[in-house]
């Protein structure tokens, strides 16, 4: 029987193989055009002193900012200097040293807050709880931080150093939020506002010294610097010719803002319905703080062998509900098992910001979750531990329309108000976001 001729290529036959192997993984293939180099390879994140200024305690400054580039974040170092004292018992306020700003806003060039008024203790808790650029950071922690209340009449008694960071920028990993800040006549904003007093106060809330060094200070010192990324070259070139770079930062024109808002439903406790009016974007976080009759502290913490025992006033259980679903339900004693790790704060909770224990001293514990702080850091991540990467994974898309409400709560008769602050993010995109 004869054999079926074959027609492949490469069987037996007079007819030779085609000229052109276009299937074969030998085939010689054009070259695909090279991906353009990311935005945050082909820049340079740089650094900038913006200014120095010597503000008056208890006055309003307004600073307009340096143009460069893209802006990512700002970094206040912040000096107040003591002399002459001669009180053998000066005590920072539970809140102190970061209620020597009293407000901090950021407003773009048409008048808009990118950051709303918020006071200085409030900027001190986005430091440690944002997942974003620059934060994630106990300031306490900070080898520069230095803060001084010997018990004993030291003349500079009641000096403080430290550094903040003013959050602008959402994830360095790709830039997203990054504002462009190119134009001369178009200067950011930033609003700066100084404690009323440094004298002696009983109130927590605002309160640099609640026994005040012999003479206060008359003003603060603040440095400014920018961290910003360089425009990038528009081609990279090597020997194997040129490459483009990414010319901005990912979803250029994405914002992310800082909100805050006061409920007092919980003035004399009880079981409140509270309903946050800060929606409409994409939130990344809520941290709460909860304050007290008692001059107007935060709601104090203290070691305790009944679960959910150690706050007077704050929850037992924390229900927190979305479009009336309910998808948290806090114990206080789970959250802030779940803030520790997280955020890698092990040293335990302090009634005090600074790190002094009792607002006295010379000895800084850092590493502490401050008191009545909670921050839904469930929003960011599904880990243990927050690595500032920006994973996007947990956030919580809102609307208009959306209701994030707190309800079946129960507070303590203490409670005075709810302080909320919110990271809401606007993107231009949902894949610039969520890339």
């Amino acid at each position: 029987m004869a054999t079926p001729t074959s027609t492949g290529i490469g069987a037996p036959g007079t007819a030779p193989a085609p000229a052109n192997l276009g299937r074969s993984p030998m085939a010689s293939q054009p070259s695909a055009q090279p991906a353009a180099i990311p935005f945050t390879r082909g820049s340079t994140l740089a650094t900038m002193k913006d200014f120095t200024a010597t503000q008056n305690i208890g006055t309003t400054q307004q600073y307009q900012l340096q143009t460069n580039a893209f802006l990512e974040s700002l970094i206040l170092d912040v000096s107040c200097v003591v002399s002459g004292n001669a009180v053998t018992s000066v005590t920072f306020g539970k809140d102190a040293p970061w209620t020597i700003f009293s407000q901090i806003r950021l407003d773009d060039p048409a008048g808009q807050s990118i950051i709303a008024p918020i006071s200085g203790f409030q900027l001190y808790l986005l430091n440690i709880f944002l997942s974003d650029t620059d934060c994630n950071f106990d300031p306490t922690r900070d080898p520069g931080y230095f803060i001084t209340a010997p018990t004993s009449s030291v003349g500079a008694a009641g000096s403080f150093e430290f550094r903040l960071v003013v959050p602008i920028e959402h994830r360095r990993r790709d830039a997203l939020g990054a504002l462009n800040n190119s134009a001369a006549n178009q200067r950011y904003l930033l609003t700066i506002t100084t404690a009323t007093t440094l004298a002696s106060t009983t109130d927590q809330s605002v309160a640099v010294y609640t026994t005040a060094p012999t003479t206060v200070p008359t003003f603060v010192t603040i440095s400014c610097y920018q961290q910003y990324w360089t425009s990038p070259p528009a081609v990279i070139t090597s020997s194997a010719g040129q490459t483009a770079v990414q010319a901005t930062p990912a979803g250029l024109g994405t914002v992310a803002f800082i909100r805050s808002e006061t409920h007092n439903e919980v003035n004399g406790g009880g079981t409140p319905q509270i309903q946050l009016s800060n929606v409409g974007d994409i939130i990344s976080n809520i941290i709460w703080t909860l304050r007290t009759s008692t001059n107007n502290q935060r709601d104090q913490y203290s070691t305790s062998s009944t679960i959910n025992g150690s706050y007077t006033n704050w929850p037992t259980e924390f229900d927190f509900l979305v479009n009336d679903y309910q998808t948290q339900a806090l114990s206080s004693d789970d959250w802030t098992r779940w803030c520790g790790r997280f955020y890698g704060l092990y040293s335990g909770v302090s009634n005090y910001a600074s790190g002094l224990a009792s607002g006295a001293g010379t000895t800084v514990t850092s590493g502490q979750l401050p008191a009545a702080c909670f921050p839904m850091f469930m929003f960011n991540g599904l880990f243990d531990t927050n690595v500032n990467f920006g994973a996007a994974n947990q956030y919580l898309p809102t609307d208009a329309t959306t209701k994030l409400q707190v309800r079946g709560s129960t507070f303590g008769s203490g409670s005075t108000n709810l302080q909320v602050l919110s990271r809401l993010i606007r993107p231009v995109s949902g894949a610039a976001l969520y890339s």
